[in-house]
């Protein structure tokens, strides 16, 4: 429990430490869209879960609201989830085209920094491991591959929302915050062959985790 505790609360402060830096505050160049990103929400999303986590353990207030929800193993499984396809698609689907970037962009500047480390690999892949190694393997069902779906999807259709209306992202041509999402440019066929390829491979991945966590 004392090891489950020091990851929890130290995925809290990396998470708070990549979002204040990954902001542009620090710098004074405060990102307006900041919170129109996946990547921030669910490391926003992470962090929520696993301070209130922290605060129950404080107060032992399990059975209190805040406590059956940060306590269920469905909220867990989802959680992480849900900020692992932060790493998946910025590692596997964005990742390639910011390698291209030349050394003195701003693109490439913003891929080697430590806030994009910490909001993009280091939160989640920690949150992985955490609950690889603490959730309850006795209480997880496969049918949890599917739901925690749902997290993603609510994203997709604000960002839907947002970009119909023309929201134009900052310092960007496009009201859609990543490009295999960009409505405007691929149309509605396209658009949703890449939204359900995503959730197809990443469904997968989450069954797969939850497999693996029941074997181990």
């Amino acid at each position: 429990m004392a090891v489950q505790i020091i990851i929890e609360v130290l995925i809290v402060l990396i998470g708070c430490c990549g979002l204040v830096l990954h902001s542009g505050w620090v710098t004074g160049t405060p990102r307006k869209d900041f919170f129109r990103y996946y990547t921030n929400l669910s490391n926003l999303l992470v962090v929520m879960f696993f301070l209130i986590r922290t605060v129950v353990r404080i107060t032992g207030n399990y059975e209190g609201f805040f406590g059956r929800i940060v306590f269920s193993e469905l909220w867990f499984y989802s959680v992480t989830m849900s900020i692992f396809l932060t790493f998946g698609i910025f590692h596997f689907v964005l990742m390639p085209s910011f390698r291209k970037a030349p050394p003195e962009s701003a693109e490439f500047k913003m891929t080697h920094s430590f806030s994009n480390y910490c909001v993009h690999y280091i939160v989640p892949l920690l949150s992985l491991l955490n609950w690889l190694i603490f959730s309850k393997k006795e209480a997880l069902q496969y049918k949890w591959g599917m739901i925690w779906i749902i997290i993603p999807w609510i994203y997709v259709i604000y960002s839907v929302i947002r970009g119909l209306r023309g929201d134009i992202f900052e310092n960007t041509n496009s009201a859609y915050p990543y490009d295999f999402m960009d409505l405007g440019k691929y149309g509605w066929p396209k658009f949703l062959r890449n939204c359900l390829l995503v959730t197809l491979v990443f469904a997968g991945i989450g069954f797969l985790f939850l497999f693996i966590r029941k074997l181990i």
